[in-house]
């Protein structure tokens, strides 16, 4: 009991002390968010306002524009400069310049940071280039997919925050990326010159300080909003002061200003100008300092979730939601304000943000919202919590302090040679990032963990077969084997998060959990295999997260449940042939859910989609009509899905379009209607997917509205499984689809008729009744990029080519006068030999043949006119037996790659002769 005491007794004393090196005061009751309406609903924008850096995002452009058709090797760009400066930014701006996006076929972006291990990255890069590892784990073959994914193709690859000065390292992973097609780019982001200069093909760009000029600009954007303060002319001067104090590093200047949003008194500037902590020696200390001293205006709960942060690692992109997740599941959110708790952590990320705690905020179609942490911020975080958050990173020795309570590994197996957790004490928070199927000692480790809140088990776990704390409010289990979800968890009744993203073999969840009266947050995207949702999900009050709801017939199953649920986000409404009645379906109240960014809504589909077009029965249809017309959701909607749906007519809420934001729309398995609604209204529309509408056999001037300019934003169109179509018309004298770029057809045997779309860039046509759609083609005028099957005639301004299940037997001359083609890809299994127009194409650069599998050689004549062909790749042609004397008149050739051809055996001598 003494040693007790004593324990307590220091505690205390360190307490005292915290409390006068924080110069805290005394003070009771609840803690109460105050906040400012402007700051809040104008910090996500204006995170997007950079000044000062228009000059050296064009000088960068125009260098790389200038060297991307005159470079034969990779060619690689590094921009350097210390920390704060905007690296970051710049690259950012140069990825997305609308004329770089241009000249490239693939375009990756990559955090590297300290960790520079080959086959994370090589991994990586796959998936950046939008491309599938399929959960390779050894190097090699990661290698040969990323080299797969790169044959041909001229791509820009960011490698953000590089601090690997091995050559050896990067000699590596460059192997790896010099598939790509004459003027592929990297560009690479770093603080050391050393980096800059080992990687760097060109002199590398130093990125300066911002002038005085452009200092106080951004500083007047954060400090003053709209305009001066015209009320205290001294408050310029004092704000003069602290701009110099920051060096001209906007990442300080932003902080900063931050600080003093909204502060008119001139005593509140002069303490923050006058500040001790601005006496120190180097640039990168003053960051900090400034960094420092805008934590230490922060309120004390706000410390706390920000410095939580630290948690995870460097350059992490953190989800909103999950976030204020893990704030409320430690207690760092003050209760009892007006705001409820999910509310007053959307209030604390808004202000983080706008203080510049958070960068990189982005937010998808379908509501959610991402950011991560500036890796100087993350290092002040980790200074504040350096003793109870702790990260274990792969191949590190990590030292976890005994007073950690905090824990996140980021590790692909856990095993007791990286980190015995049964040694721990009692933890608050455990994430698990990676794999965690090795886990050891599973059961004795969570026996021990009695006062867990956050169990985050990243992947594969596998059966929770062990008895979790009682305290828990946070659960994430993604991509488990689970089939049942243990009745237990229903006991649970502190959990606010239950997050079950990808559980694809999950069947059935808890009947008891009407019990978990404190959840906020349900997530169960992508659970496939479930065909029920628990009863009474409606006394749920405090729900704010709702992904899936699965109609039932049972009582406490209907559609009714969703009543009274503020829910935001996405959701997904299936098992509507359960709703019984438009007033039930009414009941759902969706039109007053004005946080709902996306929606679902789903009928069974048919297996056979004809079936029940050509009935006659109509015993659906009406109540279909009838239900639907009932869910008409709100006008802040987003994104609109409906499936399976058997009425014969769209409800008025589909035909008016009271829903002026949606950007995308897909109908599917609509199968009786015969009309599509006039979504050309739509101003902000993007992106429209229509598949599986049996009766549909026009598309006349219905679709584009009473509007002089119809689908204005439009962007990509595809249309598949429509077996009916046979028109497709626009209203003369109108202007239809001014920025469609993207155009998809498949399964469309009867369209015969097609509208002329000058815009489009990407065309994909296949199972269609082509011969009428040359038209369309020849008058493409900036296509550049063509997906096909039975074509006889092709547009000659066409830069790249892909033919794919095709007979070129009957089109000899299909590429007779394509002078402008680079890039040609021919994928065709039935192909014998090579048309003879091939030897036509004097400006092709890149020739791929894949899959090929009835190919035996490549013509003599065929190869001769191939005068700038840089890069030969030959995959998976089985029967290809022979190259042909046509090789020697590739002179230009560079790059040739022959992979899975096992009959080519003769002939190959001819290679060492190019």
């Amino acid at each position: 009991m003494a040693r007790k005491f004593k324990n307590v007794r220091e505690k205390l004393d360190a307490i005292a002390g915290e409390k006068s090196k924080f110069h805290l005061r005394e003070g009771v009751g609840e803690a109460e968010i105050e906040w400012n309406e402007d700051r809040q609903t104008s910090s996500l924008v204006k995170e997007s306002e950079v000044l000062g850096r228009a000059d050296e995002k064009e000088k960068i452009v125009s260098m790389l524009l200038c060297n991307v058709n005159h470079h034969d090797d990779l060619s690689v760009y590094a921009i350097c400069g210390m920390g704060g400066l905007g690296k970051t930014t710049i690259a950012q701006f140069v990825f997305n310049d609308e004329n770089v996006a241009k000249v490239f076929d693939l375009r990756g972006w990559v955090c590297v940071s300290d960790d520079f291990d080959i086959k994370r990255l090589t991994k990586a890069i796959v998936e950046s280039f939008g491309g599938n590892s399929c959960g390779i784990q050894e190097l090699d073959p990661l290698q040969r997919c990323l080299a797969k994914k790169l044959v041909g193709k001229r791509f820009l690859l960011v490698l953000d925050d590089v601090w690997n000065k091995s050559h050896d390292k990067w000699d590596r992973l460059k192997q790896a990326l010099q598939c790509g097609r004459k003027g592929s780019t990297v560009i690479v982001t770093t603080r050391l010159e050393k980096v800059a200069l080992m990687m760097a093909t060109t002199p590398f760009y130093r990125l300066g300080c911002l002038s005085d000029d452009d200092s106080w600009s951004l500083f007047k954007q954060r400090a003053f909003g709209m305009g001066m303060n015209g009320s205290n002319a001294n408050l310029e001067t004092i704000g003069r002061r602290i701009v110099q104090r920051c060096g001209g590093v906007p990442l300080a200047i932003k902080a900063i200003g931050s600080i003093l949003h909204f502060r008119s008194q001139e005593s509140e500037w002069l303490r923050v100008k006058d500040s001790e902590i601005w006496d120190l020696e180097d640039e990168g200390s003053r960051i900090l300092a400034a960094l420092r001293l805008s934590y230490g205006h922060l309120p004390p709960y706000m410390r706390q979730c920000f410095s939580f942060c630290s948690i995870f690692p460097k350059d992490f992109f953190m989800e909103k939601n999950e976030l204020i997740g893990l704030w409320m599941a430690n207690g760092f959110i003050p209760s009892g304000g007006a705001l409820d708790l999910h509310d007053a952590g959307c209030e604390i990320f808004s202000e983080l943000t706008w203080r510049s705690f958070f960068q990189e905020i982005d937010e998808d179609i379908d509501g959610t919202v991402t950011c991560k942490m500036h890796d100087l911020i993350h290092d002040l975080a980790t200074s504040i919590m350096r003793q109870e958050c702790c990260v274990i990173e792969p191949n590190e020795g990590t030292q976890i302090p005994k007073t950690a309570r905090h824990l996140f590994v980021n590790n692909s197996s856990l095993s007791t040679s990286v980190v015995d957790l049964t040694t721990l004490q009692p933890l608050q928070s455990l994430i698990v990032g990676n794999d965690c199927s090795n886990l050891s000692n599973r059961s004795r480790f969570f026996s021990k963990q009695k006062y867990l809140k956050v169990l985050d088990l990243g992947y594969n776990f596998g059966n929770i077969s062990f008895k979790i704390s009682k305290h828990l409010r946070y659960l994430r289990l993604h991509h488990s084997p689970l089939k049942t979800l243990p009745e237990s968890t229903s006991s649970l009744h502190n959990l606010q998060t239950l997050s079950l993203i990808n559980c694809w073999p999950l069947k059935k969840l808890p009947e008891g959990m009407k019990n978990l009266k404190n959840l906020r947050y349900f997530d169960i995207r992508r659970c496939y295999a479930l065909t029920s949702t628990p009863v009474a999900l409606g006394q749920l009050s405090f729900l704010r997260k709702l992904s899936m709801f699965i109609v039932g017939k049972e009582d406490g199953c209907g559609i009714d449940e969703l009543k009274d649920l503020a829910l935001e986000g996405e959701l997904s409404i299936k098992g509507l042939h359960n709703v019984k009645s438009s007033m039930e379906a009414k009941n759902a109240n969706l039109i007053k859910k004005h946080n709902l960014k996306a929606l679902s809504l789903s009928w069974p589909v048919s297996s056979n989609l004809c079936s029940r077009v050509c009935s006659t029965e109509n015993s659906h249809h009406q109540n279909d009509e009838e239900i639907l017309s009932a869910l008409q959701p709100h006008s802040n909607l987003k994104k609109l899905r409906i499936v399976g749906y058997q009425g014969l007519m769209f409800p008025y809420w589909m035909m008016d379009l009271p829903l002026p934001k949606l950007v995308e729309i897909s109908l599917e398995n609509c199968e009786r209607y015969h009309q599509l609604p006039p979504l050309g209204k739509l101003r902000f529309l993007k992106f429209l997917y229509i598949s599986g509408m049996g009766a549909l056999k026009y598309i006349d001037n219905s679709f584009y509205g009473d509007m002089e300019s119809s689908f204005p934003s439009l962007k990509v169109l595809s249309i598949h499984k429509v077996p009916c179509l046979e028109e497709w018309t626009t209203v003369n004298g109108r202007e239809h689809f001014p920025l469609l770029s993207s155009l998809t057809i498949n399964d469309c045997p009867k369209l015969v008729k097609l509208p002329m779309l000058q815009s489009l860039k990407d065309l994909h046509i296949g199972g269609t009744n082509v011969t009428l759609l040359t038209p369309l083609i020849m008058n493409a005028t900036v296509l550049t990029s063509l997906k096909i099957s039975d074509f006889t005639e092709l547009p000659g301004q066409l830069d790249r080519l892909s033919v794919h299940s095709c007979s070129l037997k009957s089109s000899s001359d299909l590429l007779d006068n394509l002078s402008s083609l680079k890039y040609l890809h021919i994928q065709v299994p039935s192909i014998e030999t090579l048309p003879a127009g091939l030897q036509n194409l004097s400006s092709l650069q890149t020739l791929c043949l894949s899959d090929c599998s009835s190919l035996l050689s490549l013509p003599v004549n065929g190869l001769q006119g191939l005068s700038s062909l840089s890069s030969l790749y030959i995959q998976h042609c089985k029967t290809l037996a022979s190259l042909s004397e046509g090789v020697r008149y590739l002179t230009s050739l560079e790059d040739l790659l022959i992979n899975g051809c096992p009959e080519l055996t003769s002939n190959t001598s001819l290679l060492f002769d190019i």
